[in-house]
């Protein structure tokens, strides 16, 4: 049996499969056995960090440049870009708006109340989404990160598949212990401000790209005056996208005497007891929350105007537990009477509510102008949805969606990573906006894919993630993960109401996670 125990040691050991010289004695606490190599200096090109000071021989010797980095959030995608850039040693500092790591696994019962369609660019912005009842809608053994394995263990007492929204806040904070990274961390801070700063040598500006001046403040005293601006080599941007709610336009609405509220300011359904509800949007939250407020409500319309199962489309009869959800297409128009007609030419009289479960926007309000634009929810102009074609110092964990988040998140941070310490090639400015313009052919009115879904990958993502792997120059993922990425998704259709607790038909990709984790040495530090 492995126990974890104090050691000081001439070098810092990292958990995991990886290991980085560093000058001083530290004390650690080792929890994992480390097996891994330093990566060789092989091409011989060193940085001195952005501070001046001297690299020593040891340290010029096992590892390549040392950048200054700033995370922006520290969500699953933040997290993972701490733990990826420490891997290469570099110097890390991350702002979380919040107190505590989590992101949008964080919840909260804090809604926006002076704006609950989240229409009004003034409103009192609430960061998270999460409502009480949640849970996964993928198995926790594909939806962990790799080098993390999020197993049956119970991190929070809920050990089943597909768990509730505090297992999963749990399992990211003892991630987080047990490789440390919450002392690159500084929280409660929101970055105000970005700015792109072009450096004097052009040879660094071309090798390295651009520095970044960033402003923080207190997100906890809007009104006390208490920023501070610090540089940066680069900057990765893991701020999340699902706190900007994306509400469609649709004939009528704003002259519509019911409510209307967006899926980001729900919690519970309470308030919509014996209420005629109508949804718009029926992915994952649409239908889950659906069948949550069809156990309290009058009647519930579920219109869309595509479905997860196409046969959905042509439905008639009641679903949910008390048959009372009817699916319809997508709304044609609101009517001052308070009914709604379809697209079919359908009618849903004297609604009360109207919950848009329309997704969110990407946004970025510290960004300055010239490095990326969002158009229509697609983020341009982006080498491999991830880097800025136009400031190749920046870059972006997590945009893209359909997606299994945290494994893609772990490759996609180790690429931007290695890319900064020079251990992989940064790609070439005229490389990195052939990159972006290839994606720009396929969109609308280009292509035949609309410009909203640029970032929705699905089963490409598979492809994508070997993609991201092959750039950073380490091991693609096992092939169950796919697999069971797909089993899911066929006993997702096969039991819309029941397959969170249905009986998987993934043997032998379980059989397959679990081999992997057991070969993977880890001991689980406690989260605070």
């Amino acid at each position: 049996m492995r126990t974890s125990r104090v050691v000081n040691l001439p070098t810092i050991i990292v958990v995991g499969r990886h290991a980085r010289r560093r000058r001083e004695t530290t004390t650690v606490r080792m929890t994992t056995v480390v097996r891994a190599k330093r990566v060789g200096d092989d091409d011989g090109a060193m940085t001195t960090p952005m501070t001046g000071e001297k690299m020593s021989k040891e340290e010029e010797k096992g590892c390549r440049r040392r950048a200054r980095v700033c995370v922006v959030g520290a969500g699953a995608a933040g997290l993972a870009a701490i733990r990826a850039l420490r891997l290469e040693s570099h110097d890390v500092v991350a702002y979380e708006l919040a107190s505590e790591e989590g992101g949008t696994w964080r919840y909260s019962e804090s809604v926006e109340l002076d704006d609950v369609a989240g229409e009004r660019e003034d409103r009192a912005r609430v960061h998270g989404s999460m409502y009480a009842s949640l849970r996964t809608n993928l198995p926790r053994e594909v939806m962990g990160f790799e080098e993390f394995p999020f197993s049956m263990r119970a991190h929070a007492g809920d050990a089943r598949r597909f768990c509730g929204h505090r297992e999963v806040q749990s399992y990211l904070k003892r991630y987080a212990q047990t490789f440390g990274l919450t002392r690159d961390v500084e929280y409660d801070r929101r970055v105000v401000r970005v700015e792109r700063v072009v450096r004097e040598n052009a040879l660094e500006e071309e090798r390295w790209s651009s520095q970044w001046s960033v402003t923080t403040a207190s997100s906890r005293c809007r009104d006390v005056v208490d920023t501070k601006t610090e540089m940066f080599d680069a900057v990765v941007v893991a701020n999340g996208h699902y706190s900007e709610p994306r509400v469609p336009e649709f004939k009528g609405a704003l002259e519509w005497p019911g409510k209307r509220v967006h899926s980001h300011n729900y919690r519970v359904p309470d308030e919509f007891a014996g209420k005629k509800v109508l949804l718009i949007g029926a992915m994952a939250s649409g239908e889950d929350l659906s069948r949550e407020i069809g156990l309290v409500a009058d009647k519930v319309y579920l219109s869309a105007r595509t479905w997860q199962n196409p046969a959905w489309a042509h439905a008639t009869e009641g679903i949910g537990a008390r048959g009372n959800i009817f699916r319809k297409p997508n709304v044609a128009q609101f009517n001052r009477d308070g009914s709604i007609e379809f697209e079919d030419g359908s009618i849903a009289p004297e609604c009360d509510v109207c919950m848009y479960c329309t997704g969110y926007k990407y946004a970025f309000p510290f960004l300055p102008d010239g490095v990326v634009r969002v158009e229509d929810n697609c983020v341009a102009p982006l080498y491999e949805h991830c880097i800025a074609a136009n400031a190749l110092s920046m870059s972006f964990i997590g945009l893209p969606w359909k997606v299994v988040p945290f494994p893609m998140f772990e490759l996609q941070a180790r690429w931007i990573a290695r890319m900064l310490s020079g251990a992989v090639p940064m790609p070439s400015a005229d490389e990195a906006l052939r990159g972006a313009a290839a994606l720009e052919s396929q969109l609308e009115p280009n292509g035949p894919l609309p410009r909203r879904h640029a970032h929705c990958l699905g089963d490409a993502q598979f492809e994508y993630n070997d993609r991201m792997a092959k750039l950073a120059g380490v091991a693609p993922h096992a092939g169950w993960r796919a697999r069971m990425y797909k089993a899911t998704g066929l006993n997702k259709r096969a039991n819309p109401e029941t397959y969170r607790d249905a009986e998987m038909p993934d043997a032998e990709e379980l059989e397959a996670a679990e081999k992997e984790f057991k070969s993977i040495d880890i001991v689980y530090v406690e989260a605070n």
